[in-house]
């Protein structure tokens, strides 16, 4: 399992949560990990991604990746539900 739970797009920073599953000595559960990118046009006005921030992309990365905290703390309980066997 390799699933996009969630995408907060801050201008143009993305912060997207993906769930994978994860075999542990109890089992399987599902991990929950943030991907932060930005995005860009190139000389040739194609989009392009990037994991590096200019001064200016510093807030906007800053405001995706608290967004995407904040998205897992408020499911925190319901994520235990889907972790127990």
């Amino acid at each position: 399992m390799n699933n996009l739970e969630k995408r907060i797009q801050v201008g143009n920073c993305t912060a997207a949560i993906f769930v994978n599953e994860v075999e542990t000595l109890t089992g399987k559960v599902p991990m929950r990990n943030v991907v932060l990118q930005r995005t860009y046009k190139d000389k040739e006005d194609k989009y392009q991604h990037a994991n590096s921030y200019g001064v200016n992309d510093i807030p906007k990365a800053v405001l995706a990746l608290q967004k995407a905290y904040e998205h897992l703390v408020l499911n925190q309980d319901r994520y235990q539900t889907e972790e127990k066997p």
